[in-house]
């Protein structure tokens, strides 16, 4: 039987993650990006705050037309990977699924959206437009 000792074990788990990573089925792992634009109207301020099962990245303020960026790198072991956001202003409370793996991970790796008063609107790399569009959780 062969015996392994401590530094054989970590050398033989860093091989195995990195050969993981860089299967054809999970590809090196590229980091998402995602953007979300307000385009309220009337001038309204919008409240985003977004969170995965992991990480709160805070409530920022944007003025009409402002944006907040966020990156991140999936999880490589599943598609699991998700991050939601609540979306506020006056008079309205709404949540949406900003990221979900499943759905995003082959349509963009620069996940753009804009934030109308019915729901989200996923910009389309294909045709160039605004015109993912979605409803509200």
């Amino acid at each position: 039987m062969a015996r392994f000792n401590g530094s054989s074990v970590v050398l033989l788990i860093t091989m195995t993650l990195f050969l993981l990573t860089m299967t054809p089925k999970c590809g090196a792992v590229k980091t998402r990006h995602v953007r979300v634009t307000s385009e309220l109207e009337g001038g309204l301020t919008l409240t985003v705050h977004c969170k995965s099962k992991d990480d709160d990245l805070g409530f920022h303020v944007l003025q009409p037309k402002g944006s907040y960026e966020f990156s991140f790198k999936p999880n490589i072991f599943t598609t699991s990977t998700l991050f939601f956001c609540s979306f506020e202003w006056p008079g309205a409370f709404h949540w949406f699924d900003i990221y979900v793996d499943q759905r995003d991970n082959k349509i963009c790796s620069k996940c753009h959206w804009v934030v109308y008063e019915d729901g989200p609107c996923m910009y389309n790399w294909s045709d160039q437009q605004y015109n993912i569009c979605h409803t509200w959780n």
